[in-house]
């Protein structure tokens, strides 16, 4: 009895925990409006499916083209949904849904390449980086499993005997006994108790170190391609406050968010400024068309990486180091 119930009840949890909401984040959609993506959860075993909804509000002139996700066996997509409303204020919202499945385990953040894309009527087109989005993806063997990889020594086939023996008939109709008592019990349980277990999830600063080492490695540094380093530099760090202090904040400006943060209190004084600075640099980059050079740009990620670094929850005493 104890095989199965260590079978059902970690299967209920990891369903239970895919129909449950991750987290929900906003990108600058380059279009004046709004560009929203959700993520139904950022934990999933190998071959289990992620929704992932893409939703922008813009003009009626703009059609947001669909973002092919797929990566080989790392990002795999199931199904492909869209679906466009018409606004009361003659704005227009296209919805993409994803069905999103991985056959490699570890760290995945969606992205293409050069982003998401939006086409005028006259064949024109507009684009922005795809927002920051990231999950997990764990390993389905468990140690049962695992004990079958290192199985060795198997004998040669049995000659079945020519007359079916009597103590064999009996062992069978006991073996049916038993897994429909099994069976019966199982039903019983499942309607006397719902267990649920959430997949734990992955902590903000573990998702932001990634990401940024992400970004160093498409070398934009080195080729001075400014203005997408700083578009992904900030989504890196906006994701991270909001999901390491709890400021949901996705369709602010830069001044609403910052001030948020600076209300909230949440923040230390050296933590504050130093956020202000990079983020209010990032939004001279990016709308006041200045162009840093590759220092300005190491200057920038040396800032947001110690941000990161220096407000990670102590492991000591479950204090946060942002909150003494």
């Amino acid at each position: 009895m104890s095989n199965w119930r260590s079978t059902l009840f970690p299967l209920l949890g990891l369903l239970i925990a895919a129909l449950i909401g991750c987290h929900r984040q906003a990108a600058p959609a380059g279009t004046g409006d709004t560009l929203t993506v959700a993520l139904s959860t950022n934990t999933i075993r190998v071959g289990d499916l992620i929704h992932l909804r893409l939703t922008s509000v813009h003009g009626t002139n703009l059609h947001l083209n669909p973002p092919e996700l797929g990566k080989g066996k790392e990002i795999l997509v199931r199904t492909r949904n869209a679906a466009t409303e018409k606004l009361k204020d003659g704005r227009v919202r296209e919805v993409l849904d994803y069905a999103i499945t991985s056959l490699v385990t570890g760290h995945h953040i969606l992205a293409t390449s050069p982003g998401l894309v939006w086409t005028r009527p006259d064949g024109t087109t507009t684009q922005a980086p795809f927002p920051f989005v990231a999950f997990k993806v764990q390993s389905t063997l468990t140690g049962t499993n695992a004990d079958l990889r290192t199985m060795r020594d198997l004998h040669d086939l049995a000659r079945w005997p020519d007359r079916f023996p009597r103590w064999l008939l009996a062992l069978l109709i006991a073996a049916v006994v038993v897994g429909l008592g099994a069976w019966l019990l199982r039903l019983y349980l499942a309607h006397a108790r719902h267990v649920a277990a959430n997949a734990p999830p992955i902590p903000p600063h573990e998702i932001a170190l990634l990401a940024l080492k992400m970004l160093l490695e498409k070398k934009w540094i080195e080729e001075e391609n400014f203005r997408p380093f700083y578009w992904e530099l900030t989504d890196i760090l906006r994701y991270y406050v909001e999901n390491r202090f709890g400021l949901r904040a996705p369709e602010r400006t830069t001044e609403e968010f910052l001030a948020e943060a600076t209300q909230s209190k949440l923040l230390k004084e050296d933590i504050q400024q130093l956020l202000f600075s990079v983020l209010e640099y990032a939004d001279a980059v990016k709308f006041a068309r200045l162009r840093p050079k590759q220092d300005d740009m190491r200057t920038a990620y040396s800032a947001a990486e110690k941000l990161v670094h220096d407000t990670i929850p102590a492991a000591d005493n479950g204090q946060l180091t942002a909150d003494k």
